[in-house]
C-alpha cells in the first residue's frame, strides 16, 4: 500500500510542481492561452489515467514478481507520457523564437 501511496504521491508532485511553470503563458491571446490550457489539461488527465492504471495494477498484485511488471509498466507508461509532453513543449517553443526574431 505505501508503494502506491508513493507512485500517487510522486504523480501529484511532479504536476503541482510543474503545472505552473508549463501553464505561463507568454502570449496574452485568449485562443493561445485556451489551448495552452487545454494541452494542459489533457497531460494531466493522461498522467492520472496512468496512476490509475498503476494502482488498479497494484492492488491486484498476488506477489513480488506482479508488483514489479506493475512499477515496470507504470516506468513505461510515464516515459511514453513524458516524452510527449516534451516534444508538445519543443514544438511550441519554436514558433515564438521565429516571432523572437521577426521583430528583431
Amino acid at each position: 500500500m505505501n508503494f502506491t501511496k508513493s507512485i500517487l504521491l510522486t504523480v501529484t508532485y511532479s504536476v503541482v510542481f510543474l503545472a505552473p511553470a508549463m501553464a505561463v503563458a507568454d502570449d496574452p491571446d485568449s485562443a493561445t492561452f485556451q489551448a495552452d490550457k487545454d494541452r494542459q489539461i489533457a497531460n494531466v488527465l493522461e498522467k492520472v489515467q496512468i496512476a490509475q492504471k498503476n494502482l488498479s495494477c497494484v492492488q491486484a498484485a498476488q506477489d513480488h514478481a506482479a508488483l514489479k511488471v506493475c512499477e515496470e509498466t507504470f516506468k513505461q507508461d510515464y516515459d511514453v507520457s513524458e516524452t510527449k509532453v516534451k516534444a508538445q513543449t519543443t514544438d511550441k517553443k519554436a514558433p515564438k523564437g521565429t516571432k523572437n526574431k521577426e521583430k528583431q
